[in-house]
């Protein structure tokens, strides 16, 4: 047997049609792995942490390679001139090829309905705590090991205000954060309170824009400088905002409608007979 020469096996966005090995010359791509990432997952790949799909991404390559071979040595047995081989195949074919009849014919109906604007504002006045957004933080943060070094740095910072002072601290955290968030200027993104440890959501929640935090907050992960970016106080997302939501979501609904009543409406029609 040739060797198997594994490639790069996919990142937490596939990338489709990407060779993430090779069996004997036959590729894997890493569309060839979504039913496997499905099944593996039940369902729920695209919400695991990066590790986990790493490792769920993983199990999924070993068992493609394992199905090739098998293949390989189950064509070399003769396999494909087995009568029960050729009843399977046919079987699976009739069943694939329904399913797949359906899918197309449903996915066309379903681009089919139309969602009145008045509809959609209607949906919007009647569930307006679905479109609540939570009061939110843009913070950026340095970790150091120990107080003195954090206290230090904060000594440093306290010079600067502005602009400056943004730019500083990226800086800082580029060359000096132990955290992982360090290479990105210290970069936490946008969150809602509650989603950071107890200690530091109370800082970066009571802080002012464009500030950094007086004093160390200590955490079990060390000591952070705290700078907020931005401040979002709670809001309702417009109709504007909600629009494409609201449209998918009242788009489905009249769909499961439409379907139940077609196929009440078929079976009126067909002759069906239960054994």
């Amino acid at each position: 047997m040739k060797k198997i020469t594994a490639g790069l096996v996919l990142g937490s966005q596939l990338i489709f049609g990407q060779t993430v090995a090779t069996v004997d010359g036959e590729r894997i791509t890493d569309k060839d792995l979504i039913p496997m990432l499905g099944q593996i997952s039940q369902g729920r790949y695209m919400s695991l942490d990066p590790k986990t799909q790493k490792r769920v991404q993983g199990i999924a390559l070993e068992q493609s390679i394992s199905q090739i071979l098998l293949e390989k040595e189950a064509k070399r047995g003769g396999i494909l001139r087995d009568p029960e081989f050729k009843t399977q195949l046919n079987l699976a074919i009739k069943h694939l090829k329904r399913q797949l009849i359906s899918d197309i014919w449903l996915k066309r109906e379903l681009d089919k309905q139309s969602i009145s604007t008045y509809e959609m504002k209607k949906y919007y006045q009647n569930n307006l705590s679905e479109f609540k957004k939570p009061k939110q933080v843009h913070a950026r943060h340095i970790l150091l090991k120990t107080r003195q070094e954090a206290q230090h740095l904060i000594n440093l910072l306290s010079r600067y205000h502005g602009e400056r002072l943004k730019t500083e601290f990226i800086e800082s955290a580029k060359n000096l954060s132990t955290g992982p968030s360090g290479k990105n200027g210290g970069d936490l993104g946008y969150f809602g309170e509650g989603q950071m440890v107890g200690a530091f959501n109370d800082a970066v929640f009571s802080m002012r824009v464009g500030t950094v935090t007086k004093y160390p907050i200590k955490t079990q992960f060390g000591y952070h400088l705290i700078y907020l970016e931005d401040k979002q106080e709670s809001s309702t997302a417009s109709f504007n905002e909600a629009k494409a939501v609201i449209e998918q979501k009242i788009k489905v609904e009249k769909f499961k409608d439409f379907v139940e009543k077609k196929i009440n409406y078929l079976k009126k029609k067909a002759r069906i007979k239960i054994y």
